[in-house]
């Protein structure tokens, strides 16, 4: 049996249950309708919950029925979430849930929002909708029956914690972040209204096991071990160390990362327009991860590029990578190559160099709407 303050969050967690379901209910029959309506609703199923719930929650009190209260509020919850997972369910398994936009579709990709952009990539492979609609509607049957809804909760667990987060990251409008929300908290609820008996559970495990290694193999397994351990630290390291240790190359690479649209261009001297020129790059696209670089041409051709920077004197190397982008070999085209110095002041970024045996300024914008992605914290 689950406390007082236990039960009271449990009947709160129900209250905004049920009135997700009633709201549900409701704009099934009478449409989405004006704002107005829409919070007329909201507000009369929302009052109708909290008054039920506060009614029955005193009742049993009253009657000294504590595990009346926890059979309730387990099985609103479960119950109300079975069958939200069942609806939801089954518009996947129809294909019918991830409807992306066409005006999405006709759109530069910076121009896109956060969800469209998600339900593009949820809904782009349909195996993937169906496999998403049975790991919500099978589970939600089982909730249904007392024998099975406890590891249908486990199971739907992952799914509705991906549902919660997908809403918060990709700000996903309407009532769907509020509906998340309450559901991931009825398939936490249930799972901790048990709480006594995993904590039994995971006490009766025993995972001590007879050590059969005896003599040189126990040694030489033991040194095997220590050598794996040391490994997965070293590869640990290397990892991180990028991140907690950079170099003077590694802040002014990081320093350069963004897109650059031509300006200006002097050559040999005189100012120079190119237009429909192979030999001159337009736009250059400083990646975070240096193997994926693109430069645009001036005839609307790309190619991958290597930056090779010397933090002594701000000499700059643009070599085009023949191999393309991605974890292929460098295959660097000495040849075509820009090199010179570069400078990087407010947002114009200015090369000053030779290509090809012509002398070369060269003035480039930094284009501010587009950045590459920061984690929010």
């Amino acid at each position: 049996m689950l406390s007082k303050r236990e039960q009271n969050t449990g009947a709160i967690i129900s209250m905004f249950a049920i009135t997700l379901l009633l709201t549900y209910i409701s704009l099934s029959i009478i449409g989405f309708g004006s704002e107005n309506a829409l919070l007329s609703t909201i507000g009369i199923v929302f009052l109708t919950s909290i008054c039920l719930c506060l009614l029955v929650l005193r009742k049993y009190r009253k009657a000294n029925k504590p595990l009346m209260i926890d059979y309730l509020n387990i099985g609103t919850q479960r119950f109300i979430l079975a069958l939200l997972m069942i609806l939801y369910g089954i518009d996947k398994l129809l294909g019918n849930f991830f409807d992306y936009q066409l005006f999405a579709l006709d759109s530069k990709l910076v121009d896109v929002s956060e969800f469209q952009l998600a339900w593009f990539f949820y809904g782009k492979n349909h195996w993937q909708e169906l496999f998403t609609g049975i790991m919500e509607f099978v589970p939600g049957l089982f909730l249904f029956h007392r024998r099975t809804y406890y590891i249908a909760a486990i199971v739907l667990l992952p799914v509705t914690a991906q549902v919660f987060l997908l809403n918060f990251f990709f700000k996903i409008g309407g009532i769907t972040f509020p509906a998340a929300s309450i559901l991931l908290a009825c398939n936490l609820y249930i799972l901790y209204s048990q709480k006594e008996k995993i904590v039994l559970f995971f006490k009766s495990l025993n995972f001590d096991i007879i050590d059969p290694l005896t003599g040189a193999t126990k040694t030489v397994i033991t040194i095997l071990k220590s050598i794996g351990l040391l490994l997965a630290v070293l590869l640990i390291f290397i990892k991180v160390k990028p991140a907690l240790f950079q170099s003077s190359y590694q802040k002014k690479y990081q320093g350069l990362v963004g897109v650059y649209t031509l300006k200006e261009m002097k050559k040999n001297s005189f100012e120079y327009r190119p237009v429909n020129d192979s030999g001159y790059y337009k736009d250059l696209y400083i990646e975070k991860q240096s193997r994926w670089n693109i430069l645009r041409r001036f005839n609307g051709e790309t190619d991958a590029f290597i930056l090779k920077l010397n933090t002594h004197n701000d000499s700059i190397g643009l070599y085009i990578n023949k191999d393309g982008i991605g974890d292929g070999p460098i295959i660097m085209d000495s040849a075509t190559a820009f090199k010179g110095v570069y400078k990087f002041r407010g947002k114009y970024l200015t090369f000053t160099g030779i290509q090809l045996k012509d002398t070369l300024e060269l003035v480039y914008e930094k284009q501010e709407r587009i950045k590459p992605k920061t984690w929010f914290w």
